[in-house]
C-alpha cells in the first residue's frame, strides 16, 4: 500500500520535472518579455523603490524626516537601523539630503534620498 502511494507521487514528480525541462527547452507559451518587445514596449527593468536613489527622493517636511529616522529597518534583519551622519548632494538641481544608516546586526548600509518641503 505504501509503496503504490510512494509510487504515485514519484510518478508525479518526475512528470512534472519533464515537463518544466521541456518548456525551458523548447517554449510552448510566449514569455513575458516577448510579448511586450512584439507589442512595441520596453522590457521591464528592475528599478529604485521610493528614496533608495537621487531621481525617487521623497518629499519630506523636517518632522517627516525625523520620522523616517525612526522607522528604517535592515532589509535583511529586520533590525532598527542606526542612523549615521547625513549627507547633502546636488541632483538636476535640487538640493537633496541623504539620510545614512548602519545595522547593529548584519553592519549593513542604507541611504535614504530626501527632498526638503519647501511649504
Amino acid at each position: 500500500m505504501i509503496w503504490t502511494v510512494l509510487g504515485t507521487i514519484g510518478v508525479v514528480i518526475a512528470t512534472v520535472l519533464a515537463g518544466l525541462w521541456v518548456d525551458r527547452r523548447i517554449p510552448l507559451l510566449p514569455r513575458k518579455e516577448d510579448l511586450q518587445l512584439a507589442a512595441g514596449q520596453q522590457p521591464l527593468l528592475p528599478g529604485f523603490g521610493a528614496g533608495e536613489a537621487p531621481a525617487t527622493a521623497i518629499e519630506a517636511s523636517i518632522g517627516e524626516i525625523e520620522r523616517l529616522r525612526r522607522k528604517q529597518r535592515c532589509p535583511t534583519c529586520k533590525v532598527a537601523l542606526d542612523s549615521a551622519a547625513d549627507d547633502s548632494v546636488e541632483h538636476e538641481g535640487t538640493h537633496l539630503k541623504i539620510l545614512r544608516f548602519t545595522c547593529p546586526r548584519c553592519r549593513g548600509l542604507r541611504s535614504v534620498y530626501v527632498r526638503e518641503a519647501t511649504t
